[in-house]
């Protein structure tokens, strides 16, 4: 009976401290309802403050994941010239306005005006530079610290130190001008190129102010790239710093090109262009099997990290579509008598042993069409109608295929259509279709040799690879895959249509890589076997028509014949040291795959058929 009353009283015991507990919180609440002013609390602001965790843009890498597009910490450098109203104040805002201009180089002619003027107005800060390099805002600290201890403040005097020579510590920290009276230097991220000019006509480039992304894969995934700045309220409290937000950064994309590839072709390319005085050119190097573009070389290109250079004007404007050539359309002339006769073998209105008298000139049309040395060549057949590249050889087997089968085949194999490469600024080109109200049947004749229609190289690379990969035709791609937030896509290959058969296929190979030995072609590369065709288009001008004088040379061409690796285009345009493409265009493609054979690993024909035995 002892034990149960003992108990009893500790229940209760308990029971009336947590009673009494809870009357006491009540009693607080309704004290601080009733009796305390909200001055007496301790406001949100003191509690934290607003922060931002910035985002960065996606990379864009290579396809062995070299960074061809990055991002770059600068800083915005702000100067007060707040109070200095004595003499020893006006002396050194003075200086200071003088090291700010001769280091960041300004020319903005509004902030010059107030660096330079005397006396200044009253301002506490102004913005010297937004985008100051490392290296620059290193020199300008320099000498402004030699200046208030006294020492040598000539800009001239120093050099700012290239990038590349800053020590490991001083390129990975963070600079702090807190501790300076004058100068506040805040840090950002802008975007980077660290090949300068390479591949730059494929990358595009991102405007410093705007932060949006201009031509090539720049533009086109500029919403993919392009990471998420998170604003959020950061308590003081240190145990709470561990609810910050990640920065949802942008996705990096991989490319199919290789640097290395990419940086040997730009430099065939600008030397070719530089010893034959051309104005400009492209070569697109693509395994015709899958669509994945190895290299992409235009010229001219531009150093994208200076967009904004005088220099570069008419390249970063991209006036007359001039960025990257090898989405510029242009009248390619005779390397579409590679489709004209693909069509017509397919079609079975021609044999490669067809026979035909070339007379010099035929009339399609109401049009009399010549060769292109206006001479009759005789008994010929279909082979070596591609051989001599004979227009009209090529018109006759135009008139055969007839206007509706000529152009549903071009239709097919995708001429003057947009073919989906993922840059931003691709020409869809223009071919007439047979229905069209201003179609003439001349153009039957003319267009089977090239003349009266605009393609781009990148149509062609895609038409061609459906007689360099058997018949079957594949979607030309540069982007290899897409990394976000730890997740890998590629895309698949993309076959987008069979326009001819596999048969048509090989049996044209064999006509091409034939006339391209009986002509001793300077495409040729000893020891691989290569099929190919040359075309040479005259240039209309408005108002004189095709001169002879303007033409665009170029060159397709595949192999080794038996395995297609690599499909290549040429385009060199308006060259002055000769005229044909045999000559300017077709070295350039031995020159070229010598460096892709090297490059992927293909042996000699002899060794690799050794090889597989």
């Amino acid at each position: 009976m002892n034990e149960k009353i003992t108990y009893n009283w500790r229940y209760i015991s308990i029971a009336v401290l947590l009673s009494l507990f809870g009357i006491a919180i009540i009693a607080q609440m309704v004290r601080i309802q009733l009796t305390v002013n909200a001055s007496d609390l301790t406001s949100p602001s003191q509690m934290g403050q607003w922060e931002t965790a910035a985002s960065r843009r996606g990379l864009i890498l290579d396809r062995n994941g070299h960074v061809l597009a990055g991002n770059q910490t600068v800083y915005t450098v702000d100067v007060n010239f707040e109070d200095f109203n004595q003499p020893g104040e006006i002396e050194e805002v003075k200086a200071l306005a003088e090291l700010a201009i001769d280091v960041f180089h300004i020319t903005n002619q509004d902030l010059l005006g107030f660096l330079q003027q005397e006396p200044r107005p009253l301002t506490k800060n102004i913005t010297v530079e937004r985008f100051a390099s490392q290296a620059d805002l290193l020199r300008f600290l320099d000498l402004v610290e030699s200046y208030y201890a006294g020492g040598i403040v000539d800009p001239s005097a120093t050099e700012t130190p290239p990038a590349d020579s800053l020590t490991l510590e001083d390129s990975v920290k963070v600079i702090d001008c807190s501790d300076l009276e004058r100068i506040s230097c805040t840090p950002h991220l802008t975007r980077s190129y660290p090949e300068k000019t390479l591949a730059s006509n494929i990358i595009g480039f991102v405007m410093r102010d705007t932060k949006q992304g201009q031509l090539g894969i720049e533009e086109k995934f500029d919403s993919t790239l392009f990471g998420n700045d998170r604003n959020w309220w950061a308590l003081w409290d240190p145990h709470k710093a561990d609810q910050a937000p990640d920065p949802d950064n942008g996705a990096n994309i991989v490319l199919t090109i290789d640097a290395v590839l990419q940086a040997d072709i730009e430099a065939i390319l600008d030397k070719t262009i530089k010893k034959t005085g051309a104005v400009a050119g492209t070569v697109i190097v693509m395994n015709p099997q899958n669509g994945e573009i190895l290299a992409m070389a235009s010229t001219p290109r531009a150093d994208i990290n200076r967009y904004w250079d005088e220099e570069y004007y008419d390249i970063i404007n991209n006036h007359e579509n001039v960025f990257n050539y090898a989405i510029k359309s242009y009248e390619p002339g005779s390397v579409v008598k590679v489709l004209t006769m693909a069509a017509a073998l397919d079609a079975g209105v021609v044999e490669p042993d067809t026979e035909f008298i070339d007379e010099g000139e035929i009339e399609v049309g109401g049009v009399t069409i010549k060769n292109w040395n206006e001479k009759a060549w005789g008994p010929q057949n279909m082979t070596s109608c591609l051989q001599n590249s004979l227009n009209v050889c090529l018109a006759w087997v135009a008139t055969q295929l007839e206007a509706e089968s000529f152009y549903n085949y071009m239709q097919d194999f995708g001429l003057g259509q947009l073919t989906g490469i993922e840059l931003s600024g691709e020409s869809p080109g223009l071919v007439k279709s047979y229905w069209s109200p201003d179609y003439t049947r001349s153009e039957l004749g003319t267009n089977a040799f090239g003349q009266g229609i605009e393609i781009t190289p990148i149509q062609m690379v895609k038409a061609v690879s459906a007689v360099a990969n058997h018949g079957e035709m594949v979607a030309p791609r540069i982007i290899h895959s897409v990394v976000d937030d730890g997740y890998r896509y590629t895309p698949p290959k993309t076959v987008v249509g069979h326009p001819i058969s596999p048969e048509t296929a090989r049996t044209l190979t064999e006509m091409l890589q034939q006339s391209l030995q009986n002509e001793s072609s300077l495409a040729l590369v000893p020891g691989y076997s290569l099929a190919g065709k040359t075309g040479t288009a005259e240039i209309y001008i408005p108002g004189l028509g095709y001169k002879s004088s303007a033409t665009n040379t170029s060159f397709v061409g595949w192999g080794p014949t038996d395995d297609p690796q690599f499909l290549v285009y040429v385009w060199i345009s308006k060259p002055s040291a000769s005229i044909w493409g045999s000559e300017i265009a077709a070295p350039v493609f031995r020159k070229v795959v010598e460096k892709v054979v090297v490059h992927l690993g293909i042996p000699p024909d002899a060794v690799r058929m050794t090889l597989q035995d």
